[in-house]
């Protein structure tokens, strides 16, 4: 697994890690963002099944002075923080549709804060992970196509622990 990490970590493609809970997929993730060229810039983690819809929303992108009830002051994103660096998208799989869209429309192209005038540009590592089964998500229509094909331009499939037992102790050690 170590060598496809280095391989992976490498490029500068999207990366989507595949698995059961608690396989270790934020620890390949992490590895990634290590071994890659951008190790010594921000790593940023976004829990995509955070609810509701709207501090998802501005946690990713940020807000305006105003925007929202009792913003008394403007707050760079997640995005902006991750700026030559890595974010993180944890359990992607949970994103609401309307996020999807937000999501992908950001392929590389800038975006407005919440109540923000100003473009903003961001030159980010996008790094994924999902306990879902995202191929019956999106026959089900459930999980966009497109931004499966964003995320996903490398898949890394980690197996189930009782597969790799030998990562237990290691696993275990990292949780600490």
């Amino acid at each position: 697994m170590l060598k496809l990490v280095e391989r992976v970590a490498r490029s500068n493609a999207a990366v989507l890690t595949t698995g059961e809970s608690g396989t270790g997929k934020e620890l390949i993730a992490r590895a990634i963002h290590h071994y890659s060229m951008r190790c010594s810039r921000a790593w940023v983690d976004l829990k995509c099944a955070m609810p509701p819809e709207l501090l998802l929303e501005s946690e990713l992108f940020g807000y305006e002075k105003g925007a929202l009830r009792g913003a008394a002051a403007t707050k760079p994103g997640l995005l902006e923080l991750s700026n030559t660096g890595s974010v993180f998208l944890d359990e992607i799989g949970e994103l609401p549709p309307r996020m999807q869209v937000k999501l992908l429309s950001l392929d590389g192209e800038p975006y407005y804060r919440l109540g923000g005038t100003r473009k903003i540009s961001v030159d980010s590592r996008v790094i994924a992970a999902t306990n879902a089964d995202l191929e019956k998500a999106l026959k089900e229509g459930s999980f966009r196509r497109d931004l499966y094909h964003s995320v996903a331009q490398v898949e890394i499939k980690v197996p189930p622990l009782r597969e790799r037992t030998a990562d237990i102790a290691p696993l275990q050690m990292s949780a600490r």
